[in-house]
């Protein structure tokens, strides 16, 4: 294998991928790249599970709380500010460690994604707007229209691509299903070691159900508060974070708050199941680990990924 010069962490959530980055970023000189796709927005910390400031504080943190959530945030996007921020991080000499759980993002920081047109501004507040005065039937329906094959993919409450799908039609004449099929590219450059925490099912759905009373407690109904008072349209993808659903209907009274967080933790080991099977099948690990990097063996888990990471580096003194 040839010598990597960067590290990959993926896996599901509540699977200890921050702190496992953390302790290589100390061991390594590293600094950490977000990719996770609910953390790269501002002001909802807690219900996504960001790191905390503290943790921020201890190594350098990139491409979190940076877009706003009234805003979405494409693959393309995150593609091009993770490739800029691997460069910043090469440039200050220090190792780049990517760290998060959405499948999409590591496919395409690993095999690029396919060069898509450019979005005007006009074009995008165009969307926006269609998306203010039209349902979801409708905005599906808009898009069958223009491009059929795309459409007869997705689901009818799946936005955010509708609304891609949309923006290049409007922005190129041309149906995205058409620009799919040209050839990836603009991967990032770059070995990396690609690791895999894939702990225990039923001890994950532990850690989660514990972790979701703490946000609870913590501050994430307030959070979610504060996004409603802003009238933020419920199909934009910060909205779509996993427990933000159960809170506002908690805030509307539909539901108490026993039931939203029985509903968040419910939906969140939901998700962790998407991603176990989208790792297990769409990523090729170099390792994969099956437990917690932050239990009884972490020292163990710590000095196997160090010898494999197989690059000279002078090692951070903590």
């Amino acid at each position: 294998m040839p010598d990597t010069d960067m590290i990959f962490i993926a896996g599901p959530t509540a699977s200890g991928k921050s702190h496992l980055g953390l302790t290589l970023a100390a061991r390594l000189n590293g600094a950490i790249i977000n990719a996770d796709s609910m953390q790269v927005y501002a002001d909802i910390p807690i219900i996504t599970a960001a790191p905390s400031k503290a943790e921020m504080a201890s190594a350098p943190h990139h491409l979190f709380a940076h877009i706003d959530p009234s805003k979405p945030y494409s693959q393309a996007e995150w593609l091009e500010d993770a490739r800029q921020a691997v460069a910043m991080i090469r440039a200050n000499g220090q190792i780049p460690i990517l760290v998060g759980g959405t499948g999409f993002y590591f496919k395409a920081a690993l095999d690029g994604i396919v060069p898509m047109p450019d979005i005007p501004p006009d074009i995008k507040a165009q969307t926006e707007a269609m998306m203010r005065a039209l349902d979801n039937a409708e905005l599906h329906a808009k898009l069958a229209d223009v491009d059929p094959e795309l459409a007869n993919r997705l689901e009818t409450g799946d936005t955010q691509r509708i609304l891609r799908g949309l923006e290049i039609w409007l922005a190129s004449q041309i149906p995205l299903s058409q620009w799919q099929k040209g050839r990836p590219q603009g991967q990032i450059d770059g070995k990396p070691l690609t690791i895999y925490l894939r702990p225990p099912r039923d001890a994950l759905y532990e850690r989660i159900n514990s972790r979701f009373r703490h946000m609870f407690a913590a501050g994430a109904i307030d959070e979610v508060a504060a996004l409603a008072a802003r009238q933020i349209d419920e199909r934009v993808p910060a909205m779509k974070a996993v427990g933000v659903r159960p809170i506002l209907d908690m805030l509307r009274h539909e539901i108490d708050k026993e039931t939203a967080t029985a509903l968040a933790m419910r939906d969140s080991r939901r998700y962790a199941k998407r991603q176990y099977t989208w790792f297990d099948h769409q990523y090729d690990a170099d390792l994969t680990i099956n437990q917690f990097p932050d239990d009884k063996q972490s020292d163990q888990v710590i000095n196997l990924i160090l010898s494999n990471f197989q690059k000279e580096f002078d090692e951070k003194t903590c």
